[in-house]
């Protein structure tokens, strides 16, 4: 096998943390933990938890991080996965740098996604959710990334992560459908204000159908991301598509 840099873009509120433990659980794999969120953090003037110790300690500048996360794999490992949030992306950043890199997308339903952020964060525009730049990053790679749902790998973790292996050219291990509880050493700073959920974990815990319920003034930004939504949902690797 040769060497794979696997480039999980996924937006906010969605199982990106656990996809990034389940791989981190594999014999062979590196991971990074949202390289790009410093950058942001700089670039947009947002105030999130944490963001001093955040913007102290990780690297803010696009282009180097863009040259670390394309470099030697770390540890002399053969695959490195990079938990990304596609909306660290800004609409004048270049794509190219991503030719090099397995992207694959991480989708799950506006209506969650934006009733689970509308609890925790303002949400002003709907570029805060990341489906605009997955659209992006799909068209920029003609169409054709690997796009998994957060609803189908909780509903069969082995089945849908077993045909993501394969469209990303690794083999399946069984290790990645569980871990060690608690914080592991690749988690970001900002884990201690996001990942305490995750961190009580061992495994994907079963996707359960909750009542979901949208602001009323959020209601319009649901029906403008629920067409790019679709189009990914509709190209979704599932248990029995590759």
């Amino acid at each position: 096998m040769d060497q794979v840099r696997i480039a999980m873009w996924s937006g906010p509120r969605n199982i990106s943390t656990t996809m990034m433990r389940s791989f981190s659980s594999r014999s062979d794999t590196f991971v990074s933990d949202e390289p790009f969120y410093a950058c942001y953090l700089q670039r947009t003037g947002l105030q999130h938890p944490g963001r001093e110790e955040i913007l102290r300690s990780c690297k803010r500048d696009y282009h180097s991080i863009i040259n670390d996360i394309t470099s030697q794999i770390p540890a002399g490992k053969k695959v490195w996965y990079q938990k990304h949030m596609a909306h660290h992306l800004e609409p004048g950043d270049s794509l190219d740098w991503t030719q090099g890199l397995m992207n694959c997308l991480l989708i799950r339903t506006p209506a969650e996604v934006i009733s689970s952020f509308s609890k925790k964060n303002e949400l002003n525009d709907e570029s805060e959710l990341g489906y605009l730049q997955q659209i992006q990053l799909y068209r920029h790679h003609n169409n054709e990334l690997p796009v998994v749902d957060a609803q189908d790998i909780l509903q069969d973790p082995k089945g849908i992560l077993s045909n993501l292996c394969s469209k990303c050219g690794i083999p399946f291990e069984k290790g990645m459908l569980s871990w060690a509880v608690g914080p592991h050493a690749a988690d970001g700073i900002w884990g201690k204000y996001w990942y305490d959920q995750l961190w009580s974990t061992t495994g994907f815990k079963p996707y359960v159908q909750k009542e979901v319920t949208v602001p009323s003034a959020l209601s319009a930004m649901v029906d403008r991301c629920m067409p790019l939504y679709e189009e990914l949902y509709q190209a979704r690797i599932t248990a029995n598509k590759k």
